[in-house]
């Protein structure tokens, strides 16, 4: 009879890296759905377009990584590669952002992005990545 396959559990590093990611999406769905609301009141044209056309950058990147985060227990290697990349450019805006203003949202996202990108450049991640 054969013996059961030994499952290699998910290490805290990539743990805590996909739920800074949860967290991200969700704010950040939260957010946009508020705006919508806020911005309702935009009358149908060219202007109502050009709201749209702005909020479809943040809103796929929203959904980016609500997507890799939902993938990192698949432990592809492009999913990692992916958050990586992704991570690190929401810090650097989010880091730009502070620089005109400092807000509570502001704060938190940078502070998310960069727990988040910060636990995948571990080896640990790495390792179980890379398997």
């Amino acid at each position: 009879m054969s013996e059961p396959y030994a499952v290699e559990a998910m290490p805290r590093a990539v743990s805590v890296a996909r739920i800074c990611m949860w967290v991200q999406a969700v704010m950040g769905l939260v957010g946009l759905f508020l705006l919508f609301v806020l911005l309702g009141s935009v009358p149908a044209g060219p202007a109502s377009g050009a709201v749209l056309a702005a909020l479809a950058g943040p809103l796929l990147t929203i959904l980016l990584i609500g997507f890799l985060a939902l993938r990192i227990s698949t432990r592809r290697s492009w999913v990692r590669a992916c958050g990586l990349v992704v991570e690190f450019l929401v810090t650097l805006l989010g880091l730009w952002q502070l620089l005109g203003s400092v807000s509570l949202g502001n704060v938190l996202g940078v502070l998310l992005a960069g727990v988040a990108f910060g636990q995948l450049c571990r080896s640990p991640s790495a390792t179980w990545f890379d398997r």
